[in-house]
């Protein structure tokens, strides 16, 4: 029996028409025409689907044993006839170049090699559709997610984060007056803890504000092709220096519109909003082209967003701490019918990649992108004042991205390697207004991140059956923070730049790791891997503090500076490990995994010192003697992918995993601490500290997905268990002191000695920051159709927040309630979508986003800035590709 499959690829025995050339996709496609593959190692069953597609070939499977089969890893720049070979190598399958009569993709034919003979077998004419391309999630031993392109169009986001509202265990903690984009993985997130990447290179820019982001990078999704999140720590690229996972966001390829063999292509979509309901969505748009040949391609994409300020929704509750709403229900009417100022912004983005084929099956490609983003600094949310949000200035952000990629891919299982070198350029230039007796002045945060990836992958084949993978490497990035302003220096500051300057302090800091990771592979049902990180890291900056003695033997008080010249340098391994089986069942995969990782304190969490608003009585102190979090995570879990469950052609997929991560020494921002020298302690000092207990992340994931052709359904939700107390030395840095003197209340100072009492006291809660509160629980639902001939797409969505809430009482005012209160509402949001294919070129989209204009806030979206989500909004896409 034969069975046609597009898009997939496999390995074995080349056929005669094998050629070593190298190159883009040409005129006519054959064997010989090189493609981006990115395929990881995993059953052969599914692989060939994913290689298949991303080859752009038609594949005749006949009485091939395709099941039992380890696929191995095909991942960079190949011939297809290359890519066959290295994914069937040791799997007794091979394959030859069979053309379809009146095709003009290449078509290929695979063939089982019996043991006894190498007689090829007879195969009659089936055909089947292709498998879904993310299939593969489900094959993977470990909590991975993909948001893939066709997600990203069913709904266009509006901010960046939105995104990733169907990914389970990955959160925000957005403002939609900021449209930087903050990623949370199982509630952890901020300062490199979650490795925050476009095209593998990383994204550390932060800025200092009222903590609920520390760590922004700005992308526009209209130039995406997928975001990858990896989660819990690695002994793979990417790790260095990362306790909660990896979230990879990939640009376009040339590939992506070079396909079915051709040698220029493009695409061009566009956006806005539909009539009455257009809610501040002013114009989406974006073109890309691309052209290649044998040698060489080229990539040029350019994307704009235009958006205004929007109305939220107006029904249902929203929170009461905040709103003040429980003593006066006024608060929240205004609120929900108030449009959401201050909340547009213009982003412009400009992406070009050049690639070229190299002799020896090589490759290089240069890239840059670069991302402009214009939009206006508001204050926090106070219903007390009769603008909601007061404006605080502008802010110029320019985000450049640049990298060089080599590869070198021969025909050898022991050779895959791929190296990088970049550099990141973030930087906004803020004006700040004049703010009461405080003068406007202008700021420019700069963070310049320079990076070097190299790795091989090496195959060993232990028998028929038995495979190792060897991936191994190493991965170096070099923070330079830099900011610039033209504030004035306080009087008798200790530091010589001002409190805009410090806060956001100058500095720099270094990470280096090496990594491996050895994988065995038994006749696909059975896995084990285990991995060794080294992390080293340097920090260097200076900063300081003011204290306060007295003279002795007077009753004056002076201050005294202390300054701090910090070089700080350690070292550590971090291992990892990991079991999957297969209980009998080859759609049935249980798992478990373990592993310690390592995150280095950052820049700003070492040196910062300064007023916060530039006056009044809040002081935020450094921390030199900061210590390196820790983390071990373990998790459990089962993958279920079925084909023809139901139905013939059928697929379902299914993940469900359980997680606990335990962190030592976490570092958060914790107030009312009592600094070095003589004094007391007081709510306005803060500073980073080390948690005393142990933080702890768990809780569950489910993910589904049933395709059937006509009718599909996606479901994901995550479940958070538990709460975090957070506790720290009142005197984090020790060094208090009082005074002896003799009887009486004006007696001169005889002697300061240490206050051991002071010095030894602790305290728990006064954090600031977004950790102060787990993550509660979310989850989506989808439900979609598709008719003639699958031209047609329609479905809907439905977005749930469990909440999490302190309820208000008749005395609770918008100044209680904690520093970063609880006021997460519980809600359901209901989306529609649709979508119909012309022809092969031209795409109509229409999508309506809280079609019962519900009035809500995302799960651990800002509640101080509380910029309530959209409500109703219709939305229109046109999109025609060539």
């Amino acid at each position: 029996m034969a069975i046609m499959l597009l898009g997939a690829v496999s390995t074995g025995q080349v056929a005669a028409q094998q050629s070593t050339a190298t190159g883009a996709p040409g005129k006519v496609a054959t064997l010989d025409s090189v493609r981006p593959f990115n395929v990881p190692a995993q059953p052969l069953d599914t692989a060939i689907y994913a290689l298949a597609a991303q080859a752009g070939i038609d594949l005749l499977v006949g009485d091939a044993q395709l099941q039992g089969r380890t696929g191995h890893a095909v991942q960079g720049n190949y011939s297809i006839a290359a890519a066959l070979s290295q994914l069937l190598d040791g799997s007794g399958i091979r394959f030859e170049h069979n053309q379809a009569q009146g095709s003009k993709r290449p078509s290929v034919q695979l063939f089982q090699l019996p043991v006894h003979e190498g007689n090829v077998l007879s195969l009659s004419a089936t055909q089947v559709n292709a498998a879904h391309p993310g299939d593969w999630v489900y094959q993977a031993p470990r909590s991975v997610n993909v948001v893939s392109r066709e997600q990203l169009d069913r709904n266009p986001p509006r901010h960046a984060a939105d995104m990733l509202e169907e990914t389970t265990g990955v959160y925000s903690a957005v403002s939609q007056q900021d449209p930087g984009l903050s990623v949370n993985i199982r509630g952890i997130q901020d300062y490199g803890r979650v490795n925050m990447s476009v095209d593998g290179m990383r994204q550390n820019y932060q800025q200092s504000g009222h903590q609920q982001r520390n760590g922004t990078l700005y992308v526009d999704p209209d130039l995406l092709s997928q975001v990858v999140i990896e989660k819990g720590a690695t002994s793979t690229m990417g790790g260095a220096g990362v306790i909660g996972g990896i979230a990879n966001f990939r640009t376009l390829d040339a590939s992506d519109l070079l396909t079915d063999g051709k040698e220029i292509g493009g695409r061009i979509r566009a956006t806005t909003g539909l009539g009455g309901l257009g809610n501040g969505t002013h114009f989406i748009g974006s073109s890309a082209f691309a052209i290649g040949g044998e040698v060489w391609d080229m990539l040029v994409a350019a994307s704009e967003r235009h958006l205004g300020d929007y109305d939220p929704g107006t029904k249902g509750s929203i929170g009461e701490l905040r709103t003040g709403s429980a003593a006066h229900p006024e608060n929240a009417t205004r609120l929900k019918n108030s449009p959401v100022e201050y909340s547009g912004s213009v982003m412009r983005s400009r992406l070009i990649k050049l690639g070229l084929n190299l002799p020896q099956d090589q490759r290089l490609q240069l890239s840059y992108l670069v991302t402009n983003v214009n939009y206006t600094d508001a204050n926090m949310m106070n219903v007390e004042k009769a603008d909601l949000w007061d404006k605080l200035g502008s802010n110029s952000v320019r985000a450049q991205n640049l990298a060089l990629d080599y590869s070198y891919t021969p025909d050898n299982p022991l050779i895959d390697f791929k190296a990088k070198v970049y550099h990141v350029d973030n930087r906004n230039e803020q004006s700040t207004l004049a703010r009461g007796i405080s003068p406007a002045y202008k700021v420019t945060y700069q963070t310049d991140t320079y990076g070097l990836q190299a790795q091989n992958t090496s195959l060993f084949a232990l028998g028929e059956r038995s495979v190792i993978k060897a991936n191994y490497g190493l991965e170096f990035f070099y923070d330079k923070v830099r900011p610039n302003s033209t504030q004035t220096v306080a009087e008798g500051a200790v530091l010589d730049s001002p409190d805009s300057e410090n806060m956001t302090p100058k500095g720099d800091r270094g990470v280096a790791s090496l990594f491996t990771r050895l994988d065995y592979d038994y006749d696909d049902w059975f896995n084990v891997n285990a991995g060794l990180r080294y992390d080293r890291y340097r920090l260097r900056g200076k900063t300081g503090l003011e204290t306060r003695t007295f003279v002795i033997g007077t009753t004056k008080q002076i201050g005294e500076s202390v300054h701090y010249d910090v070089d700080e340098e350690q070292g550590r391994f971090s291992p990892t490990f990991g079991l999957s089986v297969k209980p009998g069942l080859d759609w049935m995969q249980l798992f478990a995994t373990y592993g310690k990782g390592w995150r280095p304190p950052a820049v700003t969490e070492t040196l910062i010192s300064g007023r916060p608003h530039g006056g009044g009585a809040e002081f935020t102190y450094p921390n030199p003697f900061l210590k390196p979090e820790t983390s071990t995570t373990w998790e459990v879990g089962v993958n279920v992918f079925k084909d023809s469950l139901f139905l013939d052609g059928d697929r379902i997929g299914a993940k469900v995993s359980y997680f606990d991560t335990r962190v030592d020494d976490f570092i958060f921002m914790n107030m009312a601490l009592q600094k070095p020298g003589y004094g007391m302690a007081s709510l306005g000092n803060s500073a980073y500290v080390n948690n005393l207990k142990e933080t702890r992340f768990k809780g569950i994931e489910y993910q589904l997905d049933y395709d059937a052709g006509r009718a599909y359904g996606q479901f994901n939700y995550t479940h958070m268990i538990g709460t975090n107390d957070y506790c720290s030395k009142t005197a984090w840095l020790g060094g208090v002191t009082k005074i002896v003197k003799k009887p009486g209340s004006r007696q001169p100072v005889d002697a300061m000695v240490s206050d051991d009492i002071a010095n030894g006291s602790s305290h728990c809660g006064a954090i600031l920051g977004s950790a102060e509160h787990m993550p509660m629980d979310r989850g989506t639902l989808t439900l979609g159709a598709r008719f003639f001939e699958r031209k047609l797409d329609i479905g809907a969505r439905a977005r749930y927040s469990g909440g999490y809430s302190i309820a208000g009482g008749p005395d609770v005012t918008v100044s209680q309630g904690g520093v970063y209160p609880a006021d997460w509402k519980p809600y359901t949001v209901y989306d529609l979508y649709g979508s119909y294919r012309v022809n092969d070129q031209l795409n109509l989209r229409v999508a309506m986003e809280n079609v019962t204009d519900r009035a809500y806030l995302v799960p651990l979206g800002d509640v101080l800035a509380f910029t309530l989500g959209r409500g109703r909004t219709l939305q229109g896409s046109v999109e025609y590709q060539f």
